[in-house]
């Protein structure tokens, strides 16, 4: 029974194929498949991982990437491409694939990164991952904004409402029938909530996630 690991290569172009037999070599263990078109009828060939180019002649790579993460559920799948961009890491994962083969990269360097992903593992380059993480950390970040104004009572929201109108705290008191105390009361739990330090930086929070609508002038 064959023991190496089966590549299939999706690409609408043979160069990519004959790039990883070359620098792989007969004594490797990965055997190269394809190349493939389109994109799912990589599976036909039985693979161990799936690597999609995505520096295809049609210029379709990214959107070839996202039709097999789509159609493969038990087979990793690996983006190949000679781009630098770091952000290009945060696009590839979203996509749903197990990492970026640089095509750049030593051979026994991409072939330990074929290994890896077919053990299920995520291959970035350090700089791809870092710009990954930075990602990762802003949705984290926006997620917690979204969840602290979500956690706002609705005198509150009416509050920060007519802050974000210009109103004065005497103003904003008489509207609502309450005492001036009352709705510095309320500014403070507003800022406290969404750990903002200002009226201002909560009237713009509120206003970024559409919790209450941006005035026209604004």
């Amino acid at each position: 029974m064959e023991d190496r690991i089966r590549v299939s290569v999706v690409d609408d172009h043979i160069r990519l194929v004959e790039s990883l037999r070359l620098a792989w070599g007969r004594g490797s263990r990965l055997r190269v498949l394809g190349p493939f078109v389109p994109g799912v009828a990589a599976l036909r060939a039985a693979p161990d991982v799936i690597v999609v180019d995505l520096e295809r002649d049609d210029g379709h790579g990214l959107g070839a990437l996202v039709e097999v993460c789509d159609a493969v559920r038990d087979v990793r799948v690996i983006a190949a491409t000679t781009e630098r961009d770091p952000e290009l890491g945060s696009a590839i994962v979203t996509a749903g694939a197990s990492g970026l083969l640089p095509s750049w990269g030593d051979p026994a360097e991409m072939e330990d990164a074929i290994r890896r992903a077919v053990a299920g593992e995520l291959v970035l380059p350090d700089d791809h991952l870092s710009s990954l993480v930075d990602r990762l950390r802003a949705v984290r970040a926006r997620v917690t904004e979204a969840a602290n104004l979500e956690s706002l009572t609705a005198r509150e929201l009416e509050v920060l409402r007519l802050l974000s109108d210009g109103r004065s705290t005497v103003e904003i008191a008489a509207l609502l029938g309450i005492s001036p105390m009352t709705v510095q009361s309320h500014v403070k739990n507003v800022l406290a909530k969404l750990r903002v330090h200002s009226k201002v930086e909560a009237v713009r929070l509120a206003w970024r996630f559409g919790a209450i609508a941006m005035p026209a002038s604004a």
